[in-house]
């Protein structure tokens, strides 16, 4: 890896953990170049503004999400299946970066605009395939009836929440961070449960 290319990739990890820590409004880029240890003029010369800097970072974020949930909607395996490796893929990415979906949900919230012409650029919709899935199992009656976007946002709400509240879950629940780890690992087979179970077609009586 060649010296200019180290020294972008330090300043961009710098200003992830700084964005994340402390949002676009509350982040410095004198705190940044700290970080990664370079000047001011430095982090100018790479990334020219905050603007930039901080616009490749949440780009970078989203990345992280989108293309993997879409490539797993997309995949040929049955829908119960699906589900469980869509619960998996959220509760072992934000493991690995708990700040991210906070720092994702707040940023957009504040520059809503620019939010939405990002991910128009990425050609994001829920796929096809993955609806026609979901009614075809409605139809032939092995999940009950509930409308494809509904049933993703619940997988993905049951996801977020807990990570999304750390704060609040480890107050209510008197967690230290290691009993909030155990908490999530058992979260993850109880969503899983719970969104299997939800969708289970009864007969009725």
């Amino acid at each position: 890896m060649s010296v200019e290319k180290e020294t972008e990739e330090k300043i961009f990890e710098a200003a992830r953990l700084i964005f994340q820590e402390r949002g676009f409004e509350g982040a410095r880029m004198q705190e940044i170049a700290d970080k990664a240890n370079i000047n001011k003029s430095m982090l100018h010369y790479y990334y020219r503004s905050k603007d930039n800097l901080f616009f490749e970072v949440f780009k970078a974020g989203i990345k992280k999400i989108i293309p993997q949930l879409l490539a797993i909607l997309n995949k040929e395996i049955d829908l119960k299946t699906k589900i469980k490796e869509i619960v998996e893929f959220y509760y072992f990415t934000f493991d690995k970066d708990p700040q991210l979906p906070s720092f994702i949900i707040y940023e957009m919230n504040q520059n809503e605009k620019r939010f939405k012409e990002f991910v128009s650029t990425q050609g994001v919709s829920l796929p096809q395939s993955y609806i026609d899935q979901v009614n075809v199992a409605i139809k032939e009656k092995t999940i009950k009836d509930i409308a494809p976007h509904q049933l993703l946002m619940n997988i993905i709400s049951l996801c977020l929440m807990p990570i999304v509240a750390k704060n609040m879950v480890q107050m209510i629940f008197n967690l230290d961070d290691a009993k909030y780890h155990e908490f999530l690992e058992d979260r993850r087979q109880i969503s899983l449960d719970f969104i299997l179970d939800g969708i289970q077609y009864l007969e009725e009586p």
